[in-house]
């Protein structure tokens, strides 16, 4: 019976007859003892790592491959750029730059990390710690202090109301007083009167009896005793009533504010992180959006595994929206979808290689860029396929601005740059340095502009990311690098996808950390719109449609989401 272990055994690649030993980590070979040495004699840009068989797995050991040249593995490092490098990164970026080994780099940078994070776990601990608790101490003083505010505030009230009870007592007091002697009056306008009422009827019925008496001596000696009986009549004077009236005192909002006292919240520098538009948007802002406010993480439309639709795609990395209703998405491969909420496919683009980067021109034309060839396409409404612009550097991600032009993100390293072309295809301006002639950029993926005129740009090159923001001159505004104050990221911030909308927020996609950063238009962190804890799974592209939804796919689950969270 055969050894079931005789299998596992690792034959030299060489001399194919011996046990591998030995492991040649740049080169990938296994080798024994003896052609170790002749192995050694053969000469590589990187130079030979030997290591024991044993060891090849360790993650420090593992082979990595070029972000740039997918074929290619990093072999050594430039010492100029202090980046990983593969042959053809050599050949291609930096055949005039120092070249060399990237154990050397690490060790250099890992020693500098380690001293770093050190006083990070001393210095910066013990002072987050310490802000924690200056938190919770200002909290309560907070706490106490309003709470102080408000039952002087109440106090105030109570006087202002007893000083307006004493007021209306006193009319209240006057016009009793008035009704008093009003009631009196009438009383003896009303005895008077009584008075000269039974005063006739005795009149009347002496008068009647004596018209009636059967001798006419009564009549006459009356009338001789009494001449002016009939001109003596009169009824008593009425005197008129005044009926009372209230004319209301006019009430000043100003005045009687300023006469109650005014309460003075204090602001402080911090206020920026919790505003959730600048006042310079305003004028800025469609009116249709003038009412929105921000409302976090509410789901509005639907989730579709792409991978499961009647087109597959897998690995999704960029979308970018039609309309409000549908969004156009690719991923590793060739081809577009385009889809609507519910995930149905409205249309398919073919194209020859896989897409690096999704635009729509404002006929509503598809445009995309072919890495392949260096090229930017557009697919029309009539499903006519042109390819409008030539670069000279591999194309990544582009948007269409209001005025028309194209914005374009291209290169890497030295050649990185943005290029804006007119939508006939002819270069207008290049993007590449700063006021003070640094490099803007190290590897620009996403592109997109904002309600300023403002150019959102990530760059994601694994060393420095950031997202980088230039005002319509191509002057840098300000760069965004993910880390919040008092926020920790669970990994290093990746930004991918980046979007914009209607009130000038800036959306950012951070694939390592899985989760949707919200900033303003001049770099403050609002919030995360979404995160891990909501589902969401390596975020790689991003769009906002024209009702200011967001669309996402994302790279792992092959997914797309829409999530309203302007309200």
């Amino acid at each position: 019976m055969s050894n079931p272990q005789a299998q596992d055994v690792i034959r030299c690649q060489y001399c194919e007859d011996k046990s591998a030993v030995f492991h040649c980590v740049p080169c990938g070979d296994e080798l024994c003892p003896e052609c170790k040495v002749f192995h050694l004699k053969s000469k590589v840009p990187s130079g030979h790592n030997i290591i024991r068989l044993s060891e090849r797995f360790h993650p420090t050991n593992q082979v990595k491959i070029c972000e740039v040249h997918l074929s290619k593995a990093y072999e050594a490092c430039c010492e100029d750029c202090l980046v990983p490098v593969c042959i053809t990164c050599i050949q291609e970026e930096h055949n005039k730059h120092a070249i060399g080994k990237l154990q050397e780099l690490y060790e250099k940078q890992k020693a500098g990390t380690a001293e770093k994070l050190s006083k990070m776990k001393t210095l910066w601990k013990s002072e987050f710690t310490q802000r924690l608790l200056d938190f919770k101490e200002e909290e309560n003083q907070m706490k106490t202090s309003h709470k102080i505010v408000r039952k002087n505030m109440k106090k105030q009230a109570e006087d202002f109301i007893g000083h307006i009870s004493a007021i209306m007592n006193k009319c209240f007091h006057d016009s009793e007083e008035d009704e008093r002697k009003q009631s009196e009056a009438i009383s003896l306008q009303k005895m008077e009167a009584e008075r000269f009422g039974k005063n006739i009827d005795l009149l009347i019925e002496k008068l009647e009896s004596l018209i009636e008496s059967n001798h006419p001596v009564d009549l006459i000696l009356y009338r001789k005793k009494n001449p002016d009986i009939f001109n003596e009549l009169k009824l008593p004077e009425k005197f008129d009533i005044v009926m009372p009236s209230f004319t209301a005192g006019h009430f000043n909002k100003s005045l009687n504010e300023q006469q109650f006292g005014k309460y003075t919240a204090n602001h402080d520098s911090h206020d920026s992180h919790l505003k959730l538009c600048d006042d310079s948007l305003q004028n800025k802002q469609p009116t249709s959006s003038a009412s929105k406010t921000l409302s976090i993480k509410t789901i509005l439309g639907f989730s579709v595994k792409i991978g499961e639709a009647k087109t597959k795609k897998e690995n999704l990395l960029y979308a970018t929206c039609l309309d409000d209703r549908s969004a156009y998405i690719s991923g590793e491969g060739p081809g577009i979808l385009l889809i609507d909420r519910s995930g149905t496919e409205l249309d398919n683009v073919s194209t020859d290689s896989k897409p690096w980067g999704l635009g729509v021109m404002q006929d509503g034309s598809l445009i995309y860029t072919d890495g392949s060839d260096k090229a930017i396409y557009s697919f029309s409404l009539s499903k006519e396929k042109t390819k409008l612009i030539t670069t000279e550097h591999g194309p990544r991600g582009l948007c269409c601005i209001r005025s028309g032009d194209i914005l374009v993100c291209m290169g890497l390293f030295n050649a990185a740059r943005v290029v804006k072309y007119s939508k006939s295809g002819k270069k207008i301006q290049e993007f590449q340095t700063d006021q003070n002639g640094e490099r803007l950029f190290i590897h620009p993926r996403f592109i997109c502009e904002n309600v300023n005129d403002d150019f959102c740009i990530s760059d994601l090159n694994f060393m420095n990311n950031n997202v980088v923001v230039l005002n319509k001159s191509g002057n840098l505004r300000f760069r965004y690098d993910g880390n919040v104050v008092f926020k920790t990221l669970k990994e290093e911030f990746q930004p991918s996808g980046v979007a914009t909308d209607s009130l000038g927020h800036i959306l950012i996609a951070d694939n390592a950390n899985k989760a949707v950063h919200l900033i303003s238009q001049d770099g403050n962190f609002l919030s995360y719109i979404l995160t891990e804890d909501d589902g969401i799974s390596r975020p790689w592209g991003i769009s906002v449609d024209t009702s200011d939804n967001l669309w996402l796919v994302e790279e792992e689950n092959t997914c797309v989401k829409v999530y309203q969270y302007l309200l």
